[in-house]
């Protein structure tokens, strides 16, 4: 005890002093300031004589807050480096989700959650079905199925009248279908073994394993196990890295015009064994959709949106492996029930897609 006071005597003494010897200096540069003016000095003279002793200072300045700065951004380095420990960060995402929670009986942030975008544009106005649209898909009875396809009769046939297409030989000269032991395992890996995909969130991911949060990894080690069976699971890739990614597992379709932009969004469609006849929705955004079935099937149905579902029938059908189903969902929404085959493998694609194109 006697040490720390003798310390802190010590630290008062030594700021007594300092605080003496800036009053001191004070006071020696006002009376020099005064004798200036006294003997009749100008204030351009007087500049000249005090610009050294201005330039000290400055400098002195420009230390002090260079230090400041970099004291600065040394700890929020240290903060930021320590927030990307992974127990940290989950125990921060933690406390963040729980003060949101408890933030609601003040501000109801829940409609902001959902929004695509946080601030609305002026000039974007959401193009909504009339009764008018409902002519393109009245007649329509079953989905063709096509080889061949020139992307003018895609366009011309198929797209600018809303009627969905399956291309039979889209995906014949794609590696991943010619590669025999393609399996969950590649996409598995891929997420699991990605630095940069291993905090990766979808921004929608539906599965019947329950893993009670959205973490992609759970679901992914547990059908990594052979001890799981009867299963499956789909979810949208948002992250930027993600997207491209998957992107090595599929490409650009022989009839799609390079003017069309690369896909903005992708969805992994996996089952195994799961018998059902319940389809599960896939909430996807506006725009020209592919379906690409890599492995096994998929039955899916395409219902009319309102106000054409009362005059447009659904359709229903099956995608088999190397087929892909092309449409654009500004008519449709899109709903499967995965293959009953043992391996059931499909990537989904989202593109913008405009008159224009």
């Amino acid at each position: 005890m006697a040490g720390v006071r003798t310390a802190r005597s010590q630290r008062k003494q030594k700021e007594m002093e300092y605080q003496e010897k800036l009053k001191l200096l004070d006071e020696e540069l006002m009376s020099f300031y005064l004798y200036c003016q006294q003997v009749g000095f100008t204030e351009a003279e007087m500049n000249i004589i005090c610009a050294p002793l201005v330039s000290a200072l400055r400098r002195s300045q420009l230390k002090k807050g260079a230090k400041i700065l970099a004291s600065v951004i040394l700890v929020l380095g240290t903060i930021y480096g320590i927030c990307q420990m992974g127990s940290v960060s989950m125990h921060l995402t933690a406390i963040g989700r729980l003060f949101m929670i408890k933030l609601l009986p003040f501000w109801d942030w829940t409609s902001m959650f959902y929004e695509s975008c946080l601030v609305s544009n002026p000039f974007y106005g959401e193009y909504t079905l009339t009764e008018e649209d409902c002519v393109s898909c009245e007649a329509l009875e079953n989905i063709d199925r096509l080889g061949g396809v020139t992307y003018e009769q895609l366009l011309d046939n198929y797209i600018s009248r809303d009627a969905p297409l399956i291309v039979v030989d889209a995906m014949e000269n794609w590696p991943v279908m010619n590669t025999d032991d393609f399996w969950f395992d590649n996409i598995t890996q891929l997420y699991l073994n990605d630095d940069k995909l291993i905090d990766t969130v979808p921004c929608i991911l539906t599965t019947n394993l329950r893993p009670g949060s959205s973490d992609l990894h759970v679901v992914l080690k547990r059908i990594h196990s052979p001890k799981v069976d009867k299963w499956f699971v789909h979810w949208q890739n948002c992250d930027i890295h993600a997207v491209k990614a998957l992107r090595k597992f599929y490409q650009r379709p022989y009839f799609l015009s390079s003017i069309v932009s690369p896909a903005h969004f992708n969805w992994v469609l996996m089952s195994s064994d799961y018998n059902t006849k319940i389809y599960k929705k896939v909430e996807l955004d506006s725009g020209l959709i592919m379906l690409a079935q890599l492995r096994g099937s998929t039955s899916f149905r395409l219902s009319p949106h309102n106000p054409c579902n009362s005059s447009c029938p659904e359709l229903q059908g099956d995608l088999q492996e190397g087929e892909m189903l092309v449409f654009t969902n500004f008519m449709w929404t899109f709903e499967y029930f995965p293959g009953r085959n043992l391996d059931n493998v499909a990537i989904l694609t989202e593109t913008v897609w405009e008159e224009s194109n």
